[in-house]
C-alpha cells in the first residue's frame, strides 16, 4: 500500500468529539434514515455510497496490481481490471488521463495507479478512476521503447538488408534539428571544415517536449518529397544530449516511420554514443553524436585533397615510364634494317605478294571445280523442283485423276440411278395410293369371283330358285302341300304362288295362282 494512503480520521475532519473515540457511525447515511422501515429508491441509495465513500477515502489512492481484460474504446478511454492474488476491482481511465502514457497497457503488465474511488451509478459498480499510470519496476518510458522496439522491429523497420547506401560526394545536406541548439552549430562547422562545396539546408524544429516528433515526421517527409528540387543527397536528424524524457521525440512511432518511408539516405546522430534511440536503428547510418553525423555525411576535403595529389603524381609516374617505352621503341625500330634499306622489305613483300597470288587463283580455282561437282547433283534436284516441271507433273496427276474420277462417277452414277429406280419402285409399291389401288384391284378380282360363284348366275342360264316364305330353298316335292305361298325367283326378277292339289307326284293338275311378275327392285313377302 502506497506511503499517501492513511485511514479516515474522523476527529481530524469533523474537529473533537464527546465520548469515546470510535469513528463515525455511518450505517445512517448509507440507509438515508433512521427508520428503516422506509424504502429508497436506488439512485438516492448509490448516491448516499458515493458521499460515504468520499468521507472514508482520501481523494488520491495509489494502488498496485496486475491489468487485465484491457479495453481500448474507440473514444480513447481505457477499461481494465486490477487485480492481485486476492481480489479485483474495475479501473476506468479516461482520454485526457490516457493520451499522456508513453506506453502501451497489455494484460499481465504490473501497474501501479494513482487516482479516487467511486461508485459508477449505472450499475451501482465500485470502480477505481486512474489519473495516472506507471509501470512497477521498469520506468514508463523504458517500457515504451521496449513495446515499439519489439513492434517495429516485427515489422522489419530496423532490417539492415533495407538499409540505403550514403552518397560519398553530396551536393546538398538537409539538417532537422533545433534551429538554436549546440548541434547544428556543430554540424555546420563540420560540413564548412570538411565539405564546403556542399549547399546545407536547415529545417528547424523542436526537438523535445510536446508536439517534437511530429514536426520532426513532417520535416523528413518534407524533405524527402523536395530533395530532387533541391538536389539533396542525405537528410541528417540530430540533436545534442540529455536524459531520456529530453530525447524522447525521437523514440516516438511517426519519427521512424517517416524515416522508414524517406528514399533519401537519413543519417542519425542523437544525443551521445551511450544514446541509442528509435530513429537511430530506423536509419541509414547512426552516428555517435551530431557532429560524428556531419562528418559521415561528407568526406574530408583535406583528405580527398591528399588522395588527388596522390593520384596525380602516380598518373605523372605512369605517364613518364609510358612515354619512356615509347621512345625506347622508336630508337629500336630506327636501329633496324627497314630503315638502313627500305627497298628490301618491299622486294620481299612484293614476292611474297606474287606467290600468294598464285596461290589465290590455284585456290581459287580448285574451290570452284569442287563446288561445281557438289552442285550438279543438287542442279538437278533443283531442275526436278523447278516450278514449271512439277506443275507440268501436278497438271499430269490432274488428268489422270480427272479421267479415274470421271469413270468412278459414272459408274457411280449408273448404280445410284439403279438404286434410285429400285427404291422409286418400292416406294411407289409402298405409297397409300398404290396400295388402294392394289386393293381395289384385288377386291374386284374376289366379287367377280363371288359373282361368277353366286346362284344368280345359274338363273340367268334359264334355271329358278323357289323359297319358302320362311326363305329356305325348296328341295323336295314333300314339301309343298296346298295352300302353301311360295316365292319363285327367276334371273329378272321374283313373283309368289299359293299351292293347289296334294303333294302326290303324279298328279299334274295343280292349279298356280301366279301373282304379277315384279322387278327385281320391288320387294315382297320373300325378300332377301
Amino acid at each position: 500500500m502506497s506511503d499517501n494512503f492513511s485511514l479516515f480520521d474522523p476527529d481530524k475532519a469533523r474537529g473533537p468529539r464527546k465520548g469515546p473515540d470510535v469513528g463515525k457511525d455511518v450505517t445512517s447515511d448509507l440507509l438515508g434514515s433512521k427508520d428503516q422501515s422506509t424504502p429508497v429508491g436506488v439512485s438516492v441509495l448509490v448516491s448516499q455510497i458515493k458521499a460515504a465513500l468520499s468521507q472514508a477515502f482520501p481523494r488520491r489512492v495509489s494502488v498496485v496490481g496486475e491489468i487485465s481484460n484491457f479495453k481500448r474504446h474507440g473514444s480513447g478511454h481505457l477499461y481494465f481490471r486490477l487485480k492481485d492474488a486476492q481480489a479485483s476491482i474495475d479501473v476506468a481511465m479516461f482520454r485526457p488521463a490516457a493520451s499522456k502514457l508513453k506506453f502501451s497497457p497489455t494484460d499481465g503488465l504490473e501497474v501501479v495507479i494513482d487516482g479516487r474511488i467511486d461508485v459508477y451509478d449505472v450499475r451501482g459498480q465500485l470502480q477505481l478512476y486512474s489519473e495516472r499510470m506507471t509501470p512497477k519496476g521498469a520506468g514508463a518510458l523504458e517500457l515504451a521503447f521496449r513495446q515499439l522496439k519489439d513492434k517495429l522491429e516485427s515489422e522489419g523497420l530496423f532490417d539492415p538488408q533495407i538499409k540505403k547506401p550514403i552518397p560519398r560526394f553530396p551536393r546538398a545536406i538537409a539538417v532537422v534539428t533545433s534551429p538554436t541548439g549546440a548541434a547544428i552549430r556543430d554540424i555546420r562547422r563540420t560540413l564548412a571544415r570538411r565539405w564546403p562545396a556542399a549547399t546545407v539546408y536547415l529545417v528547424g524544429v523542436l526537438v523535445q517536449g510536446e508536439g517534437a516528433a511530429e514536426q520532426i515526421a513532417q520535416a523528413v517527409t518534407l524533405l524527402d518529397a523536395s530533395a530532387e528540387d533541391y538536389q539533396i543527397d542525405t537528410i541528417i536528424v540530430a540533436r545534442g544530449g540529455g536524459s531520456i524524457e529530453d530525447l524522447w521525440a525521437f523514440n516516438e512511432e511517426p519519427v521512424a516511420l517517416a524515416i522508414y518511408a524517406a528514399e533519401t539516405p537519413v543519417i542519425s546522430g542523437v544525443g551521445h554514443e551511450v544514446d541509442v534511440t528509435i530513429a537511430d536503428m530506423v536509419a541509414d547510418l547512426r552516428a555517435p553524436t551530431p557532429t560524428g553525423a556531419a562528418e559521415l555525411a561528407v568526406p574530408d576535403g583535406d583528405e580527398v585533397s591528399a588522395q588527388i595529389s596522390q593520384l596525380n603524381a602516380r598518373l605523372s609516374r605512369r605517364a613518364g615510364d609510358q612515354l619512356a617505352r615509347a621512345r625506347a621503341a622508336i630508337e629500336a625500330i630506327g636501329r633496324s634494317v627497314v630503315f638502313k634499306d627500305p627497298s628490301a622489305g618491299l622486294r620481299t613483300q612484293t614476292q611474297r605478294i606474287d606467290e600468294l597470288g598464285y596461290k589465290l587463283r590455284a585456290s581459287v580455282r580448285e574451290r570452284l571445280s569442287s563446288a561445281r561437282s557438289a552442285l550438279s547433283e543438287p542442279a538437278n534436284r533443283l531442275a526436278a523442283l523447278h516450278p514449271a516441271t512439277l506443275a507440268e507433273r501436278a497438271a499430269a496427276r490432274l488428268d489422270r485423276a480427272r479421267s479415274s474420277l470421271a469413270w468412278v462417277l459414272r459408274g457411280r452414277t449408273k448404280r445410284s440411278a439403279g438404286q434410285l429406280s429400285e427404291l422409286s419402285s418400292k416406294l411407289a409399291e409402298a405409297h397409300p395410293r398404290h396400295r388402294l389401288k392394289m386393293a381395289r384391284q384385288k377386291v374386284a378380282s374376289l366379287g367377280r369371283q363371288m359373282e361368277a360363284m353366286s346362284y344368280r348366275s345359274v338363273l340367268a342360264r334359264g334355271f329358278s330358285v323357289t323359297r319358302l316364305a320362311g326363305g329356305d330353298i325348296l328341295r323336295s316335292i314333300q314339301q309343298v302341300r296346298p295352300g302353301l305361298k311360295v316365292r319363285t325367283e327367276l334371273s329378272d326378277g321374283r313373283f309368289d304362288s299359293l299351292v293347289e292339289g296334294g303333294s302326290d307326284a303324279k298328279q299334274r293338275n295343280s292349279r298356280t295362282k301366279a301373282d304379277k311378275p315384279r322387278s327385281a327392285s320391288q320387294g315382297g313377302l320373300f325378300d332377301d
